[in-house]
């Protein structure tokens, strides 16, 4: 097996957790428009991986100020451009166990972080992770133009690192973001728990 050289992590529902759903329902309150109250409509509309207002805010083809137009427009919410991120920066909640895994391989390999996100999201994140501070490179969607499972974004991460990808680790909760990494010949741990991770990077060789 070969040498590990770069840990590349994912950042929601794994460095973090998550529910998409719990902000769709915040992003929704009071919205004038009845269809909203129900949350599985307000999530479709915001977080639809084909149609969803995030798309284009995710891939950096809309700006802040954009993304705030549209989602309030649509939603038919009257609400000031401070209290619309305090609902969209809902529900982000660490996990310390995937933060102290991370630690713990810090200066022993290269820590890589990769993710679907968009600026709103991670400048509310970067304030509050200071795990994230160990990362040597951050490869976000919104700066990147373009998201998780693009062969492009994997591709970018295998230049950076500057080795071969057999010695990349690859760690997402998205069975096919760790597939389409994988078919590059990238290492790929779909992710479950910070428990499996520390087995799946034991079985390795790898001491955490």
């Amino acid at each position: 097996m070969p040498d590990i050289a770069v840990i590349v992590f994912d950042l929601g529902n794994v460095i973090v957790r998550v529910s998409h759903r719990e902000i769709a329902r915040a992003l929704a309150a009071g919205s004038a428009d009845p269809r909203f109250h129900d949350p599985d409509y307000a999530l479709g509309v915001a977080f639809d991986d084909a149609h969803g207002l995030t798309v284009a805010y995710d891939e950096g083809r809309l700006t802040t100020e954009q993304f705030y137009r549209a989602v309030t427009d649509r939603m038919r919410l009257s609400i000031d451009p401070d209290e619309f991120a305090r609902r969209w920066n809902t529900s982000f909640h660490e996990e310390p166990d995937v933060s102290a895994v991370i630690r713990g391989l810090h200066g022993r390999y290269r820590l890589f972080l990769l993710s679907n996100t968009n600026e709103l999201h991670y400048r509310h994140l970067e304030r509050r992770l200071p795990v994230l501070t160990l990362m040597e490179q951050t490869l976000l969607s919104f700066q990147l133009g373009m998201r998780k499972p693009q062969r492009a974004i994997y591709e970018r991460v295998i230049v950076l690192a500057g080795v071969t990808p057999e010695r990349i680790i690859y760690i997402d909760d998205v069975p096919a973001y760790t597939q389409a990494a994988a078919q590059l010949g990238i290492q790929a741990i779909t992710f479950e728990s910070a428990g499996q991770l520390r087995e799946a990077l034991r079985a390795r060789g790898m001491v955490v």
